[in-house]
């Protein structure tokens, strides 16, 4: 309740103090996390492992040998990561995001990516036409039957063999 007091020779003051509270309150609480839908890209599975153990770009960026610009780049999709780096990325996040796809062609490219080979290097790996290899990628041909033994011993080597 508050109380006025009337006086001509004073102007009109107010006779009561609000109650408030002792000392600063202050109220902490977690942040919440923001909602990431599934990963597409490489970079999307880059920044939700970013997310989860609370790195900076420039932390992720020095344990990847790359700079925090490219992290950013990948993360909004400017930009993809270069083929070499894909073993480094796939040990930082801890799997492959890469689906293994079930043509044994498609397979041996995933495979190749893994380790980190361009198409031109695991051409040269198995012996093969660079050309050849892109066709299989592109799923346009299959592996003929000479090459799928030696194409199966690849695999299973590289723990991609099923």
């Amino acid at each position: 309740m508050h109380a006025w007091v009337e006086s001509s020779s004073q102007p009109q003051r107010q006779k009561c103090v609000a109650f408030l509270p002792f000392g600063p309150w202050t109220v902490k609480a977690l942040k919440p996390l923001p909602f990431l839908p599934e990963p597409g890209t490489l970079g999307e599975h880059v920044k939700r492992r970013c997310l989860e153990l609370g790195l900076r770009q420039v932390d992720v960026a020095s344990r990847l040998g790359v700079s925090e610009w490219t992290i950013l780049n990948w993360e909004r999709g400017k930009t993809v990561p270069a083929v070499g780096l894909t073993p480094r990325i796939i040990e930082f996040l801890g799997y492959d995001p890469h689906l293994i796809p079930e043509a044994l062609g498609q397979r041996l490219v995933a495979a190749g990516r893994v380790l980190g080979l361009s198409r031109k290097r695991l051409a040269k790996l198995l012996g093969i036409d660079e050309g050849t290899v892109r066709r299989w990628e592109g799923d346009r041909c299959k592996p003929g039957s000479g090459l799928r033994p030696r194409i199966a011993a690849f695999l299973v080597a590289h723990g991609n063999g099923r």
